[in-house]
């Protein structure tokens, strides 16, 4: 890969318009003003495994029961470091806002069509999904008959603008935070790279954006170090202690871009590898690791051949989707489960198993019928 704006990048990079989509919500479809499409695979790939992988964490009460044998506690550990799916998100999602935007000028109007592509690629098929959990609440009453936690007009409407958490009002659905966090970073991440083109114009300097984002990527460093504690849920599910994820993911981007010399990018990497040692963190260790996959991958020139199998190209595809619809239909045959059948180890993974194919078919028809339409009219909307 080259070390300078100057050198050219490989081949696969300088493709005009490879069609790509990266973290839940992310992505333009699979076209852009017309060009021929070549998808990267891995980045597809890695978004379909993170989306299983976010289910199991919320299917692990399948696991959990008087008597569990070895195979359930440890599918109870394997459920829990499911949860690093979102760094894998994070940090996919700053890679490819960075591939997205590496051609546009941001000034204002720009910033606010970017935000208007972003709203209309994220929202219907994230407001179908409140409305199937609110779906699901009224089904539990009628199963239970305990009455249900209705949300009520102010948590319905912060729903709406992804402000639920920074206005206190908690989550109707509790995957549904990094949503807000996913939409605090493309509104932060337009508006800097749109001064930071701006400066970079003044000074007559290309290697100015990345600069600016390598500066600040290392005082944001402070969060996973332990150096800034982070005391509150309002903290630890707002863009602040997961922003390092989504620059070290735009910063890799530019490194294989030939905009931010490799030296340092290495510098960067290694940076938050010792982050890693000094504070281990498994969430430190899925952004680091995304990150230098992603990395390896375009210096081999393999963005677009890794992971290119259909079935990770399918569940590429649908990841926003499955990330919307699964946690109703975790609880759902959670409850299920305690009402119609002993438990087991052997039960518990036919219900996981059930779980997960329920999240991929529901999934499958909400891409179809909602998110890939929008993602259409999200691409018709750029300029």
């Amino acid at each position: 890969m080259p070390s300078s704006p100057s050198t050219p990048a490989p081949d696969a990079l300088r493709r005009d318009d490879p069609g790509l989509q990266s973290a839940p919500g992310e992505g333009e479809g699979a076209r852009e003003a017309g060009a021929s499409v070549r998808r990267m695979t891995l980045v597809d790939g890695l978004r379909g495994f993170a989306a299983l992988v976010v289910v199991l964490p919320h299917a692990a009460g399948l696991f959990m029961f008087p008597g569990a044998g070895a195979l359930s506690e440890w599918m109870v550990q394997v459920a829990l470091f499911g949860r690093r799916g979102v760094e894998v998100f994070f940090a996919l999602s700053g890679f490819v806002i960075a591939y997205t935007l590496r051609r546009i000028r941001l000034s204002p109007g720009g910033v606010g069509n970017f935000i208007l592509r972003r709203s209309m690629r994220l929202d219907p098929p994230y407001w179908v999904a409140l409305g199937l959990f609110c779906g699901f609440l009224l089904l539990r009453t009628v199963m239970t008959g305990k009455p249900a936690d209705w949300p009520s007009g102010m948590q319905l409407l912060t729903h709406l603008l992804y402000l639920q958490d920074l206005a206190g009002y908690g989550q109707i659905n509790v995957a549904f935070w990094t949503l807000c966090v996913e939409f605090q970073f493309y509104l932060s991440f337009a508006v800097l790279l749109g001064l930071a083109q701006a400066l970079s114009r003044r000074l007559g300097r290309d290697g100015v954006v990345p600069g600016f984002f390598a500066a600040l990527f290392v005082p944001l460093l402070a969060w996973p170090s332990g150096l800034v504690p982070v005391e509150t849920k309002a903290v630890t599910q707002s863009l602040l202690p997961h922003a390092y994820i989504f620059l070290a993911g735009a910063l890799t981007w530019w490194a294989l871009e030939g905009r931010l010399p490799r030296g340092a990018w290495y510098a960067l990497i290694l940076l938050l590898w010792g982050v890693f040692l000094w504070l281990p963190d498994s969430r430190t260790f899925a952004a680091a690791a995304t990150c230098f996959l992603l990395y390896v991958a375009g210096r081999r020139q393999r963005l677009f051949s890794w992971l290119s199998p259909r079935p990770f190209q399918y569940l590429g595809r649908i990841s926003y989707s499955i990330y919307l619809v699964h946690l109703p239909l975790c609880m759902l045959f959670m409850s299920i489960r305690v009402r119609v059948v002993e438990p087991s180890d052997g039960v518990a993974l036919l219900f996981l198993g059930v779980v997960l194919a329920a999240s991929v078919a529901s999934a499958h028809l909400l891409h179809t019928w909602v998110e890939a339409p929008c993602v259409e009219w999200a691409r018709r909307l750029k300029r």
